[in-house]
């Protein structure tokens, strides 16, 4: 696409290694009766072989000025279809087909907001495969006592399987990034479940909202008013008082929701 300059502000790194592509569409195995959103179609790398398989493509892109290039790219493959939006704004219910595969390669500044779409939506999601900056793939699928826990991961873990497939350098990338890439796939848990998600998801955040400190002073009196009687239930739950958030099992965090709420204390 001669003339095309990359939008830095949009965080573009087009994919050219045509191993990579071959890669991911090896991961996502596409065929007819599949239906494929992608988010951010670009240049078309990935969207035309998706065409190519006889899957149903969805391809959001938000940068106008590629939308008449990629309709001109897939005119013969009727089976697709550009949308010009910003796919933080869609709304899965406006996809015709559910569920659907995911897959995209995200710009650093939208991959947290790209994950919390996916947990959020993730009823209406079959499995997903996403490119993102290797860090944030491997806070994603960190663990308790890692300095990369935190409620990203711990929602995202919770209904997802997270496999770290492979990564990419900058030089499979025009313009080349500044950081390695990671491939990730997400299927969905489909027995998970927080029974009280709501208080789960503000007693996760609350208890990392500063994590240097213990667990008991981000809870207290945050959420809980009486920090001995936190630590009362910190004990009978077999959890350390002098605990940090980042060394909490998400299993462990949900029994606390559970007892919290069992006392009428959030």
């Amino acid at each position: 696409m001669s003339g095309y300059r990359p939008k830095k502000r949009l965080g573009q790194n087009f994919l050219i290694s045509e191993s990579a592509i071959q890669r991911i569409i090896d991961l996502i195995r596409p065929q007819s009766g599949t239906h494929i959103v992608e988010i951010g179609a670009g240049r078309g790398a990935l969207t035309l072989p998706l065409a190519r398989s006889g899957a149903d493509i969805t391809a959001v892109e938000i940068d106008r000025d590629l939308i008449g290039y990629l309709e001109n790219l897939l005119k013969t493959y009727p089976n697709t279809k550009v949308v010009a939006e910003d796919f933080l704004n869609i709304d899965p219910l406006s996809i015709p087909t559910r569920p659907f595969v995911l897959v995209g390669n995200l710009p650093y500044q939208i991959t947290s907001p790209v994950i919390e779409w996916v947990v959020r939506h993730r009823m209406h999601i079959q499995s997903a495969c996403l490119m993102m900056q290797k860090e944030v793939a491997d806070r994603l699928a960190s663990s308790p006592g890692c300095k990369d826990w935190s409620p990203l991961a711990i929602f995202t873990q919770l209904y997802f399987e997270i496999e770290r497939c492979f990564t990419l350098g900058p030089d499979c990338f025009r313009p080349p990034p500044k950081v390695t890439s990671a491939v990730i796939r997400m299927t969905p848990k489909l027995t998970a479940e927080a029974k009280y998600a709501t208080e789960f998801e503000r007693l996760v955040r609350t208890a990392f909202h500063q994590r240097r400190k213990l667990l008991v002073n981000n809870l207290s009196p945050t959420l809980v008013t009486d920090p001995n009687r936190l630590r009362s239930i910190l004990t009978e739950l077999k959890l350390p008082i002098n605990i940090r958030a980042e060394q909490v099992a998400t299993e462990q965090f949900i029994n606390l929701t559970n007892r919290l709420v069992a006392l009428d204390l959030i």
